[in-house]
């Protein structure tokens, strides 16, 4: 035991200092922590959800979404209820099969800052009527 505490007496400060960083970098590295970044916006259930599926209903009749399924048909549906909230949450990254949406409440959530899907769903116009 003596001899253990020794050695550690006898190592330089900038031995320690590397070990600890070595130590603090592997941690990191084999932790198997993810940080997805992706664009955060407010979201409040009651009113956000209540646009959310308002829009969401009128997509889900659409032809083109219609013909889909999957990941695939939820892909559609959220181009079409809002283009800019979908290209700004996952015109990078695409939503995958199989994969948890964690950006799905901040999708709801820009839905809010959408003044197209504030204009065009709240009053119950679908693109037909629009063109």
């Amino acid at each position: 035991m003596q001899h253990a505490e020794n050695q550690w007496s006898k190592m330089k400060p900038i031995h320690i200092l590397c070990a600890v960083i070595i130590i603090i970098f592997l941690d990191e590295v084999f932790s198997g922590h993810a940080y997805y970044q992706y664009k955060r916006y407010t979201y409040k259930k009651k009113r956000d959800d209540r646009k959310y599926k308002s829009a969401k209903s009128l997509c889900e009749t659409k032809q083109d979404c219609l013909q889909k399924r999957g990941v695939e048909q939820t892909i559609c549906i959220r181009k079409c209820v809002s283009p800019f909230c979908y290209n700004e949450l996952y015109g990078d990254d695409p939503l995958e099969e199989g994969e948890i949406d964690v950006r799905f409440n901040s999708f709801k959530g820009c839905l809010q800052q959408d003044k197209m899907v504030s204009n065009r769903y709240s009053q119950g116009i679908n693109d037909e009527q629009i063109n």
